[in-house]
C-alpha cells in the first residue's frame, strides 16, 4: 500500500519516524483533485497510479506530486514494482525492466489470474486514463483509453504524442537497468539524450542525416567504381591502342599491295602498248624508206634486168662451179667429222686410263689400310684374351643389386606405412572441435562482429601480452551437457559472455586501446580477480530440495573465466534443480541463504528485507540457449588429449625410425651406383673380346676380296693419223646483195611482231580489267596517273597513298611489291576483332564518362543536402551539448570533483559515429577518465549516472524521470551531496515531475516544500487505501509523542 503527501505536512512526523523506519506507517493524503489544483503538473506528467493483483501490491493507489517525489521503503516492499506499473502501464516492454522478458503474465501477483493497472496523465484539455487488465492464462492484455476499448498500438500513439519514452535510459532507469546506462555506448547515449531533451526534430534531422550520409557513401561507392571501371577501360583501350595501330599499319600495307596489282598490269598494258607504237612507227618508216628506195632503184632495174639476161650463161656455169665447190666441201666436212670423232675418242680413253690409275692406287691403300687395322686388332684381341673369364663376376653382381633393390623397395614400403600412421594419428575428433569452435565463431560474428573483428586482432597479437588473455567466454566455456546450456546462458549476461577476460589490468588497458580507440569496435572486455575464486566451496548441502548440482559443476573454463564467474555470479553458489525442486519451491525460498536458483524451466531471485525479514520472490522463464549448445564430452576431450600425448612420443619415435631408414637407404643408393658401375665395366669387357673377333673377321673378307679383285688396262697405242686436205679455193664474183630484199625482209618481221604485240596488249588489257573490277562498258584511262582519279584516294591510317604515288617501272613495283608484302607479315595475330573491341571500348568509355559525371553531380546534391541538414542538426546539438556540460561540470564541481560532457566524433562526415562522451575524475591527483563499466567503480558510476540525469532534468521536454535505487553504491559523503543536487534541481518551477527510488534515506538530509514523500509498507496488517484516515494517524503520532 502507497499513499503520498506534501512535505509541509509530514516534517514533523518524519523526525519521529526516522528511528522506527521498519513500523508499517505511511503518509496518505494527496487526492486527484488536490493535485489538480497544484496546477503545475507538466504535459504528460503522472497524476494516480491504481494496481490490482500487481506484482506484490493486492491494491493500491499512488498520487505522486508535480515535483520529486520520493519513494522509501525497506527492501521487498513494493518499490521497484510501482516502477514496473509506469513501464507496463504506458505500453513498455517487458525487456526494458530486465524482468522476465515476453512474459508478461509474471507480473501478475502469485495465486490470481489477472492483474491489473491504471495510469491517469495530465493533459490539456482532459485528463488521459490508461487501463491494462493483464492475464495470466494466455498472457494477453486488454487496453482501455478513458474507457473505451483499443489495441496496444493506440496507446504507443497516445504515449509518444505526450513525449513520454520508457524504453530510454534517460528518461526511465529501473533498478536493472542502472548499470546498462554506464555500459551505454557514446552513440546510444546521444540518441537517448536527443530522444529525451532534444526539440523534436533533432533526432528526426540526425536520423534523416544518417540516411543522407549511407546514401551519400553508396553513391562515393558508385563514382569511385565507376571512376575505377572508367580508369581500368581506358587504360585496357590505350594497351590495345598499339594493337590497333599495328593493325592499321598492316592495312596499309595490305592496301598499298592491292593497289600495287591493280596497278601492275596497267603498267604491262602501258608498256606494251609503247611497245607497239614503236614498232608500228618503225614499220611505217621502213614502208617509206622501201618506197623511197624502189622509187630510186627504178633505172638501175631496167639495167639489171638487161645485165642479168647478158650474165645467165655466165650464171650457169657458176651454178655448175658452185655445185662441184658444195660436193667436195661435203666430203671434206665429213672427214674433218670423222677425224674429230677419232679425237674425242682417243681423249676419253686417256681419261679412262687416269681414272683407273688413281683406282688401282687408292686400292692399294684400303689394302694396306685393312692390313694394319687387322694386326692392331689381333694385338687387341691378344690382350683382352689373356683376362680371365667375367661371366660369373656379371651374375654375382646382377644377384647383388636385386637383393639390394628388394631391400630399398621394402624400406619405402615401411616409409610410406609410418607416414600413413602419422597422418592418421591426427584424430577426426579434433576436427570435430575444431568444426565446433568455428561454428560458435560464426555465431558470435552473426551476433556482434565488432567482437569478431577484435579475436583475429588478438591472435595475431597475443604476443603483445604479459599476461594470460582469454578469448570471449562463449568460445572457451564448454558446458558438460548441451542440456544445461540454457541455465548458464540465462546466469551469465551476453555482454559478459562476449567479453575478452585478462589476468592483468595493464594488458586489458593495452587491449583496449588497441582495439575500442585506435580500431574503434564495440567490445567488452574484464579483468579476472587478482585472488582466484574458482575453488570457492557452495555455502551448504542442498540436496534434500531436489538440487542435483551447483551452476559451476555444469561447465568448464579456464581459472582465470572461471574465478570472474565465481566472484561476479556467484555460479559456485547457484544451485540448480530438478521437478522437484518446482513442487516444493514454497519450502525452497524459506532457506536463509538462498539468493538464486534454477528449477526445470524457472529462475527464481529471492529478495530479503532487512526491516521485516520478509521475502521477496521474482521468478521469469528459463529461454533456450542460442550460443552455448555446442558442448565438447570433457572426459571425451581428457582422453583424446592423452592419446595425443602418447601419439607425439610415437611420432617423435617414428621420425627417427624414418630417420634411420633414409640413411640405410642413401647407403643402399651408394652401393647400388658401385655394383651398376662395376655391371657396366664388366659388360664392356666382355663385350669388346666379341666385337674384336667380329671386326677382324670383317676386315679378312674385305682385304680377300680387294686382293681377287684386279684390274687390267690395256695399253692404248694411237696412231695419229694426220689428214691434210688442201681445198680448192673456188675464188667467185657474187652479184651485190640487193638493199631492197633486206627492206622486204625487215617489213615482213615488223608485221608479225605487230600482230604479237597486239594479242599481248589484249591479253593484258583484259586482266588489267578484271584485277580492276572494270564492266566492259567502262571507259578505259587514258592513262596510267588518271588511276588515281578512277578509283579515288585510299584514307589509311598513316596517311593517303594514291597511285600517283606509286612506282611506273614494272621492276620498281615488283620491288615495291616485295617489300610491302615482307612489311605485311611482320604483323602477326592482328584481326578485325582488336578494333571492334576497341571502338566498343571507346563507346563505352563515352558512355561511362557521361555515366560518372551524372553520378558526380547527384552526389554533389547530395553533399549540398547534408550540409543543409547538418546546420540545422549539428548547431542546435552542439548548444544542448554545452548546456549540458555546464550543469554537468557545475554538479561536479559542487561536490569538488571535475566532469564534462562534449560532443565527440573522430569524424564529422560520420554521423552515425557521433556519440556524447562523459568524462569524470573523483580524485584529484588523477585525470578525466570515460566514464564506462569498468574504469569507475559502482559507486562512481552511480554518482556520474545520476548527476547526467540531473544535468538533463532542466532541459527535458519529457514529462516524468524514473530513477529506481541509483544510490545503492555511493558512499554516505557522495549519497548526501547528490541528494541535495537532486532536491535543489528537481523542486524548481521549470523542472518536470520526478520519481526517486532508494530502500533507505541519511539522517539530517535538506528537503524541500515541493518534494512528495511516498513510503511504502508491505504486511499481512495494512489498510486498505480507502480505509487509511492521515488526520486520525498524525493525531495518534502526536499522542504518543506527548506521552514520550
Amino acid at each position: 500500500m502507497a499513499t503520498s503527501t506534501k512535505k509541509r505536512r509530514q516534517s514533523h512526523l518524519n523526525a519521529g519516524s526516522q528511528t522506527s523506519n521498519s513500523a508499517a506507517s505511511m503518509f496518505s493524503g494527496g487526492q486527484t483533485d488536490q493535485l489538480g489544483v497544484d496546477g503545475r503538473f507538466v504535459e504528460g506528467s503522472i497524476l494516480r497510479i491504481t494496481m490490482k493483483n500487481f506484482l506484490t501490491y493486492d491494491y493500491s493507489v499512488l498520487y505522486p506530486g508535480p515535483n520529486l517525489n520520493m519513494i522509501v521503503g525497506a527492501n521487498g516492499t513494493g518499490k521497484s514494482s510501482i516502477v514496473c506499473a509506469i513501464c507496463l502501464g504506458l505500453a513498455g516492454k517487458t525487456a526494458i525492466l530486465g524482468r522476465g522478458d515476453k512474459v508478461i503474465g509474471l507480473y501478475v501477483k502469485r495465486g490470481c489470474s489477472k492483474g491489473f493497472i491504471e495510469i491517469e496523465l495530465f493533459k490539456t484539455g482532459g485528463n488521459l486514463v490508461i487501463n491494462r487488465e493483464i492475464h495470466v492464462e494466455n498472457n494477453q492484455s486488454l487496453w482501455m483509453l478513458n474507457g473505451r476499448h483499443c489495441n496496444q498500438k493506440s496507446v504507443e500513439e497516445e504515449v509518444k504524442a505526450l513525449h513520454i519514452q520508457v524504453n530510454n535510459l534517460c528518461q526511465f532507469l529501473p533498478q536493472e537497468k542502472v548499470g546498462e546506462f554506464a555500459k551505454m555506448s557514446k552513440i546510444e547515449l546521444l540518441e537517448a539524450t536527443e530522444k529525451s531533451v532534444g526539440p523534436p526534430e533533432m533526432y528526426e534531422y540526425h536520423c534523416e542525416l544518417k540516411n543522407f550520409r549511407n546514401k551519400e557513401r553508396e553513391l562515393e561507392n558508385v563514382v569511385k567504381e565507376k571512376a575505377s571501371f572508367l580508369e581500368k577501360a581506358k587504360q585496357r583501350n590505350e594497351r590495345n591502342k598499339h594493337d590497333v595501330n599495328r593493325y592499321y599499319e598492316k592495312k596499309r600495307h595490305l592496301d598499298v599491295i592491292e593497289l600495287l596489282e591493280k596497278k601492275k598490269p596497267w603498267v604491262e598494258y602501258e608498256t606494251t602498248r609503247k611497245e607497239f607504237e614503236g614498232a608500228k612507227k618503225e614499220r611505217d618508216n621502213a614502208k617509206k624508206q622501201l618506197s623511197a628506195l624502189k622509187q630510186a632503184q627504178a633505172p638501175m632495174l631496167g639495167k639489171i634486168q638487161l645485165i642479168d639476161n647478158q650474165l645467165k650463161p655466165t650464171e650457169a656455169q657458176i651454178k655448175a662451179k658452185t655445185i662441184a665447190i658444195k660436193e667436195a666441201s661435203l666430203k671434206c666436212k665429213q672427214k674433218q667429222e670423222q677425224l674429230d670423232r677419232k679425237h674425242k675418242e682417243i681423249e676419253d680413253i686417256k681419261q679412262t686410263q687416269r681414272l683407273k690409275q688413281m683406282e688401282e692406287e687408292d686400292h692399294q691403300k684400303r689394302i694396306s689400310n685393312t692390313r694394319r687395322t687387322i694386326d692392331d686388332l689381333k694385338a687387341e684381341l691378344a690382350k683382352v684374351g689373356d683376362q680371365p673369364d667375367v661371366t660369373p663376376r656379371i651374375n654375382a653382381v646382377n644377384v647383388e643389386l636385386r637383393n639390394i633393390r628388394e631391400e630399398r623397395a621394402k624400406i619405402e614400403g615401411e616409409k610410406a606405412d609410418l607416414r600413413r600412421e602419422k597422418d592418421n594419428l591426427h584424430a577426426e575428433k579434433l576436427s570435430d572441435m575444431n568444426n565446433m569452435m568455428n561454428a560458435k565463431e560464426q555465431k558470435l560474428q552473426r551476433r556482434h562482429r565488432d567482437t569478431h573483428t577484435a579475436l583475429h586482432w588478438l591472435r595475431q597479437n597475443r604476443q603483445l601480452f604479459g599476461g594470460n588473455v582469454h578469448e570471449p567466454m562463449m568460445l572457451v566455456i564448454n558446458v558438460r551437457d548441451h542440456r544445461f546450456a540454457k541455465f548458464v546462458e540465462n546466469h551469465i549476461s551476453f555482454h559478459d559472455l562476449r567479453a575478452f577476460v585478462f589476468q592483468r589490468k595493464d594488458d586489458m588497458e593495452k587491449f583496449m586501446i588497441e582495439v575500442r580507440d585506435k580500431m574503434n569496435l564495440k567490445v567488452n572486455s574484464i579483468s579476472a580477480p587478482e585472488e582466484s575464486c574458482s575453488r570457492r566451496q557452495p555455502s551448504r548441502n542442498i540436496e534434500r530440495f531436489g538440487f542435483f548440482t551447483y551452476l559451476r559443476e555444469m561447465f568448464d573454463a579456464p581459472d582465470e573465466v572461471m574465478s570472474y564467474l565465481c566472484h561476479q555470479y556467484k555460479v559456485h553458489d547457484v544451485p540448480v534443480g530438478n521437478d522437484q525442486t518446482k513442487a516444493m519451491i514454497k519450502t525452497v525460498i524459506e532457506e536463509p541463504y538462498l539468493r538464486v536458483l534454477y528449477t526445470t524451466e524457472e529462475r527464481y531471485t529471492l529478495k530479503r528485507s532487512h526491516y521485516s525479514n520478509k521475502i521477496s520472490t521474482s521468478n521469469s522463464a528459463v529461454h533456450p540457449s542460442q550460443y552455448l549448445t555446442i558442448t565438447v564430452d570433457a572426459e571425451e576431450k581428457r582422453l583424446l588429449e592423452q592419446q595425443m600425448k602418447a601419439c607425439e612420443v610415437k611420432l617423435r619415435e617414428i621420425d627417427e625410425r624414418i630417420k634411420t631408414l633414409q640413411a640405410e637407404a642413401a647407403t643402399l643408393d651408394r652401393r647400388d651406383n658401385e655394383l651398376l658401375a662395376e655391371k657396366k665395366h664388366l659388360s664392356e669387357v666382355k663385350g669388346k673380346k666379341r666385337q674384336l673377333e667380329q671386326k677382324i673377321s670383317t676386315k679378312q673378307d674385305r682385304q680377300v676380296c680387294l686382293e681377287q679383285f684386279q684390274t687390267s688396262t690395256d695399253r692404248l697405242c694411237f696412231t695419229p693419223t694426220f689428214i691434210h686436205i688442201c681445198p680448192a679455193v673456188v675464188s667467185t664474183i657474187v652479184t651485190p646483195v640487193f638493199h631492197g630484199v633486206f627492206l622486204q625482209q625487215k617489213c615482213s618481221r615488223l608485221e608479225q611482231r605487230k600482230v604479237q604485240l597486239t594479242e599481248q596488249c589484249k591479253g593484258l588489257l583484259k586482266r588489267a580489267m578484271a584485277i580492276c573490277k572494270m564492266k566492259p562498258d567502262d571507259i578505259i584511262p587514258l592513262n596510267i596517273t588518271s588511276l588515281c582519279t578512277f578509283y579515288g584516294i585510299l584514307s589509311l591510317s598513316c596517311g593517303p597513298v594514291t597511285a600517283v604515288d606509286l612506282p611506273d617501272t614494272l621492276d620498281e613495283i615488283d620491288a615495291m611489291l616485295n617489300e610491302e608484302r615482307s612489311r605485311a607479315e611482320c604483323f602477326t595475330g592482328l584481326s578485325e576483332n582488336v578494333v571492334d573491341e576497341y571502338n566498343r571500348r571507346e563507346q563505352e568509355i563515352k558512355h561511362l564518362e557521361k555515366e560518372l559525371e551524372d553520378k558526380s553531380n547527384a552526389l554533389n546534391a547530395y553533399r549540398q543536402n547534408i550540409s543543409e541538414a547538418k546546420e540545422r542538426w549539428l548547431n542546435p546539438l552542439k548548444q544542448l551539448v554545452e548546456q549540458i556540460n555546464d550543469k554537468f561540470s557545475d554538479f561536479f564541481r559542487s561536490m569538488q570533483c571535475a566532469g564534462e560532457v562534449d560532443l565527440h566524433s573522430e569524424n564529422e562526415e560520420e554521423y552515425d559515429k557521433y556519440g556524447i562522451r562523459i568524462r569524470v575524475k573523483f580524485h584529484s591527483s588523477t585525470q578525466l577518465h570515460e566514464l564506462t563499466a569498468y574504469h569507475q567503480s559502482g559507486g562512481e558510476r552511480s554518482v556520474s549516472t545520476m548527476l547526467y540525469l540531473m544535468a538533463l532534468q532542466e532541459l527535458n521536454r519529457c514529462p516524468f524521470r524514473v530513477v529506481d535505487e541509483i544510490n545503492q553504491g555511493m558512499d554516505p559523503v557522495n549519497e548526501r551531496r547528490v541528494f541535495d543536487i537532486v532536491v535543489r534541481t528537481a523542486c524548481k518551477e521549470t523542472t518536470s515531475q520526478y520519481f526517486f527510488i532508494t530502500p533507505k534515506l541519511l539522517q539530517n538530509l535538506q528537503y524541500a516544500d515541493e518534494m512528495t514523500v511516498l513510503c511504502v509498507h508491505n504486511g499481512s496488517q495494512m489498510l486498505p487505501p480507502n480505509q487509511w484516515d492521515e488526520k486520525a494517524f498524525i493525531r495518534r503520532c502526536i499522542q504518543r509523542k506527548a506521552r514520550a
